[in-house]
């Protein structure tokens, strides 16, 4: 069936347009002209090369939307008839085969499309790009499930290093739907609220890191698939709620076999139910073809390690902070750092360190972690071990927390599985690293001047340093930058490190 009967009248796009027609006599087989009105002659002739080209814009260049909708009104009726899903009885009605693209056991019986087939016919081109579209979704979601697999044992073997080089003083709890949301989303590498800008419009490439993140796609796909964004992350049959850090290397498979449940389960409904099918479709994401299996299972271990960083980082009461307008190598180097030495001023490594801040260059914002336990741990070691063991990198720790508090509006966005939406076109960023982000103060001399847009701590410039008493001086935390760094009043006087007289931090480091 091309769609559940009693969802026939109401199945909807995003734009409320109906996704079903009604049956009509007009086979687009046969007639009918179908390109977007404002696509160039070039980008047609492109398009209409199917065997030299897959482009996304193509789905739009040819206004497939429009040659399928009308595919599915004449050919509607037959598909009932024979009690078949879309997606087959698409590819039986188009190439005369018994290509089974509906479930992983048949994986072997779906082909990516011969382009021979449809050259020469009218309107050859649409219809090869939803039988591409057809098997891609399918290659996708089944290289989803491999990679979700391999991804699990990578991980577990990350799990002990990073509790180990963050040095958790407790255990953490991870809620099992946080990790099946953590898995189910990791291909979206950046949020899906819009900062993965990338995704691209007819005549724009695709830049930047949303490039190499296909799960961008399935994630808007979802905006309008509520229902089979919360099957893609049910718990079933995982009896715990929680899981705890030091078991979860072990706990993952078990987690890992449930999403891949999920998985089978979801190709099944998006290729046998046509709203499902269009919804994933309708904006061309699948016309192009997908990364392979080692780079896929790479990004889904990198972004599984990054969420589990993240919420390691946060349940250590450990924040994000922030400089804006700020290189502090270049600051250390113009002699503006007066306060105390930095660390800096030798230049960036090949992670863009230096000291215990990360530059981002693009925005000239200075970053660094703080402990709101132990305001002086310096996190440049940890941080250098993260990154050289491939664990996570500065841009997804530091710009993914960045990119989810500003979708969020707020210093802090949201993690996988808090905020999945039961409305249809809805979506609730969520995002693979979310730690609470704080902009340091760097005008304002004075206790009550931390940060700009969070409270300030109550140690903040209170003590003084080295356990001496003799002078005005003031401790503020290892990555900050403000005044008390920069302004001469306190040349000498400020500190942000352990020196002698005040011990050493709890963490030992």
């Amino acid at each position: 069936m091309l769609a559940d009967p009693g969802n026939l009248s109401s199945a909807t796009n995003s734009s409320s347009t109906p996704i079903i027609p009604e049956i009509t006599e007009i086979d687009p087989d046969k007639g009918g002209t179908y390109l977007r009105a404002d696509s160039t002659p070039d980008q047609q002739s492109q398009c209409r090369d199917i065997a030299a080209h897959q482009f996304q814009i193509c789905w739009e260049v040819l206004n497939v939307t429009g040659y399928l909708l009308d595919w599915v009104a004449f050919n509607r009726r037959t598909c009932d008839d024979r009690d078949m899903g879309f997606a087959d009885c698409f590819l039986y009605l188009e190439i005369g085969s018994g290509a089974n693209c509906s479930s992983f056991t048949g994986r072997s019986q779906c082909s990516t499309p011969d382009t021979r087939e449809f050259k020469g016919r009218t309107n050859g081109a649409q219809a090869y790009y939803v039988a591409f579209n057809i098997w891609n979704i399918q290659n996708w979601f089944f290289t989803y499930y491999m990679a979700v697999n391999g991804a699990n044992g990578l991980a577990a073997e990350s799990v002990d290093t990073i509790a180990r080089t963050l040095n958790l003083p407790a255990p953490k709890k991870f809620p099992i739907l946080d990790l099946l949301a953590g898995l189910a989303f990791a291909f979206g590498l950046l949020s899906p609220s819009g900062y993965a800008a990338a995704i691209p419009i007819l005549g724009k490439p695709v830049q930047g890191l949303a490039a190499q993140a296909p799960g961008e796609y399935l994630l808007r796909a979802m905006q309008n698939a509520p229902t089979l964004s919360r099957n893609l992350v049910a718990s079933g049959n995982l009896d715990d709620s929680d899981v705890q850090i030091a078991q979860l290397n072990s706990d993952l498979a078990r987690i890992v076999s449930q999403l891949q449940t999920n998985i089978q389960n979801a190709i099944v409904q998006v290729m046998s139910n046509f709203s499902l099918f269009f919804d994933f479709v309708e904006e061309g994401y699948f016309s192009t073809q997908i990364e392979n299996l080692n780079t896929v299972t790479q990004n889904v271990t990198l972004a599984l390690n990054t969420y589990i960083v993240s919420q390691s980082l946060q349940n250590d009461k450990v924040i994000i902070t922030r400089a804006l307008d700020t290189d502090i190598n270049e600051l250390q180097l113009n002699g503006s750092a007066y306060g105390y030495e930095t660390g800096c001023g030798y230049g960036y490594d090949q992670w863009g360190m230096c000291g215990c801040w990360w530059y981002d260059s693009t925005h000239r914002i200075s970053y660094g972690l703080e402990s709101q336990k132990n305001m002086l741990n310096n996190y440049t070691d940890p941080l250098e071990s993260l990154f050289s063991l491939g664990i996570t990198t500065p841009e997804l720790l530091f710009l993914n927390s960045q990119f989810c508090a500003d979708a969020a509006g707020s210093t802090q966005g949201n993690a996988p599985g808090t905020a999945l939406s039961t409305t249809t076109g809805v979506w609730h960023t969520e995002c693979i690293s979310n730690v609470k982000i704080c902009t340091w103060d760097t005008l304002n001399l004075g206790v009550e001047h931390e940060y700009t847009d969070c409270d300030r701590e109550s140690a903040f410039a209170m003590e003084h340093c080295d356990g001496s008493w003799d002078v005005v001086s003031a401790t503020v935390p290892a990555s900050y930058i403000g005044p008390y760094l920069t302004s001469s009043e306190y040349q000498g006087i400020a500190c942000n490190s352990w020196g002698k007289g005040r011990g050493s931090p709890n963490s030992g480091w």
